[in-house]
């Protein structure tokens, strides 16, 4: 089973918690695949409270400050720290299903991190159903 989700980003860095977003369908037991297909944009696993997802947004914004300017600036947009900062981050998860549905641990949930928006952003799901012999 996959799915392709779409969300809508309204700021230039945006952390939202696309959990529910990610959770809303039954999956097979075993494992979900979860990858956003963009250069400028993260997953990660983390608490979501507003002052996480505040403190996220601003060491995005802030983080590569001091190598700016970079020299990647195609279609002169200047978004070399966007790729960077997705390219440590990290673009895909993996997280458990049980019963068919996710399971994360206590405060974790599942955060997009927006580096280089407003932009329509997707969040591809695939289930890596449990192998069994």
């Amino acid at each position: 089973m996959s799915a392709e989700l779409e969300l809508s980003t309204s700021r230039r860095i945006e952390a939202r918690d696309v959990t529910d977003l990610v959770a809303g369908q039954s999956y097979p037991d075993g494992l979900l695949w979860v990858s956003c297909p963009h250069t400028t944009g993260a997953l990660l696993l983390c608490e979501s409270d507003p002052e996480m997802l505040a403190d996220l947004e601003q060491v995005a914004a802030e983080i590569f400050a001091p190598f700016e300017p970079f020299r990647h600036r195609k279609n002169d947009n200047p978004n070399g720290a966007a790729h960077l900062f997705s390219s440590l981050m990290g673009t895909q998860l993996l997280v458990p299903v049980v019963d068919g549905a996710v399971r994360l641990g206590t405060y974790q949930r599942i955060i997009f991190l927006e580096l280089d928006g407003p932009r329509k952003r997707r969040i591809q799901t695939a289930s890596l159903a449990e192998v069994r012999g």
